[in-house]
């Protein structure tokens, strides 16, 4: 358990007037805190054993009142924080609320202070009770608007993320296992596992993770909006798509290639539906540099988005891995724009069906607005006519847990390619264990305070 000295205090319940209101206490002074101030009504022996339930009252010295309550208290370790926990429910009134608050934190026993956004359910984390991804289901449960967001966020809370995630962990690690032995029994002439084993079974895992960050997008129906990644290789026009697009001059645009390193994001609207548009580094062939790290984010954009828009230079012949970040992404996630309509054609439709794209595509000119006004109904029918999965229930992972386990899939594909190109075990037993951390930051393993910070703001006081 974590070292916190410090007794926090909330009112638990929503804003507004209500028949109860719960204000919680936890920490090592919550009992010592309402004692001073409760009286038990009748003989209920000692009211401060662990899972009691005490009517009474607590006496408001300032306002000289007494207020009737009742006492329920979950003492240490056995509470949802693991700390001593007592929920005080009182008659849900804002003035009366105000001055219990008032009252106990004008002094008395041992230290006290007012919760912080999502501190109690942060404490039950750090404490043990749960791990980082059932945390967040609880957030999830809170916010949950149907049956679907609820039963996905029971089987998220029920840590159905937590025991996807060590499973892949003990994967990663059995093969970086026998990767790192084969290392050490290298120099006698005995190999271990061959190269072409660690390659397959690389390629499975990668598999395995890309399939689970896949299934079920239904998070949009949760969050309002569909993310739409706008991919494809240098200078084919994705920054001026955007702009056209989102109405604005959001992202940078030069003719020389590579201008686009880091995300640029704007959002659009469509017969209200909402596109969060994500505009990244052009795919381009080996990229050495910064350049290799922007490309590596854009695909982990491309794996966790819910759509994904390829931008094609129709003016120019095909490069030759133009159509790579396409392949093995289900055609009702996939668009093709044809940009530059305005200059002599050179790749067609027709083209691009041959060489195997199986999706709607247009033509268009970022430049004039030329099928700009058609691409927005396209965008819009996909998610009309159902083709992106909005059952919220099938979505085991929400957006933060699956750009983890793109990241991971990256690492573990990188591993695999290290091996092909005979760099030797010891760049592929590095990348395994970078995907295992990133599969770590799904459950609060191996994670940084800034990201705990984010997570835990988006709570409500209370809980």
């Amino acid at each position: 358990m974590t070292d916190t000295p410090d007794t926090i205090l909330a009112v638990s319940t929503p804003a507004g007037y209500s028949p109860r209101a719960i204000l919680r206490l936890s920490g090592p002074e919550a009992l010592a805190c309402v004692a001073e101030r409760f009286h038990a009504d009748g003989d209920y022996g000692d009211w401060r054993r662990t899972f009691s339930a005490t009517r009474g009252r607590l006496h408001l010295a300032e306002a000289d009142a007494q207020v009737p309550a009742l006492v329920y208290v979950m003492r240490a370790p056995r509470s949802y924080t693991r700390e001593d926990v007592v929920e005080l429910h009182v008659p849900g009134c804002p003035a009366l609320l105000d001055m219990l608050l008032d009252e106990f934190l004008s002094g008395g026993a041992g230290a006290l202070r007012l919760a912080q956004p999502g501190e109690f359910t942060r404490r039950a984390m750090l404490n043990g009770r749960i791990d980082l991804a059932q945390a967040e289901a609880v957030l999830a449960l809170i916010r949950a608007r149907s049956e679907s967001e609820l039963a996905a966020a029971a089987a998220r809370l029920g840590g159905g993320v937590s025991r996807r995630c060590a499973e892949l962990q003990d994967q990663i690690a059995e093969l970086r296992a026998q990767v790192e032995a084969a290392l050490d029994f290298a120099q006698h002439g005995i190999e271990l596992i061959g190269a072409g084993e660690v390659m397959e079974r690389c390629a499975s895992l990668r598999r395995t993770i890309l399939e689970e960050v896949s299934a079920g997008r239904g998070e949009l129906a949760s969050r309002g909006a569909v993310t739409v990644a706008i991919c494809g290789a240098p200078n084919a026009g994705k920054s001026s798509l955007l702009n056209r697009l989102a109405g604005s001059e959001r992202a940078i645009v030069h003719p020389t290639a590579g201008t686009t390193r880091d995300a640029v994001t704007a959002q659009l609207r469509a017969e209200g539906v909402t596109f969060n548009l994500l505009d990244s580094a052009g795919l381009a062939r080996r990229p050495a540099g910064p350049d290799a790290e922007a490309v590596r984010r854009s695909r982990v954009g491309a794996a966790t988005s819910d759509l994904i828009m390829l931008v094609i230079d129709g003016s120019v012949p095909l490069p030759q891995d133009a159509l790579e970040i396409a392949e093995g992404v289900d055609a009702a996630r996939l668009l093709c724009v044809i940009n530059k309509s305005d200059l002599p054609r050179v790749v067609e439709e027709e083209h691009l069906r041959r060489m195997g794209l199986e999706c709607e595509m247009l033509h268009a000119s970022a430049l004039t607005g030329e099928g700009v006004d058609r691409l927005r109904d396209m965008l819009w029918r996909v998610v009309a006519e159902g083709r992106l999965d909005a059952s919220a229930a099938d979505c085991l992972f929400n957006a933060r847990q699956r750009s983890a386990l793109g990241r991971a899939a990256e690492e573990i594909e990188e591993g695999e390619r290290a091996v092909r190109d005979d760099l030797g075990y010891e760049f592929a037993a590095l990348n395994l264990r970078e995907a295992s951390e990133a599969l770590g930051e799904v459950t609060g393993r191996v994670t940084s305070q800034d990201v705990l910070d984010r997570i835990f703001s988006r709570f409500c006081i209370g809980k």
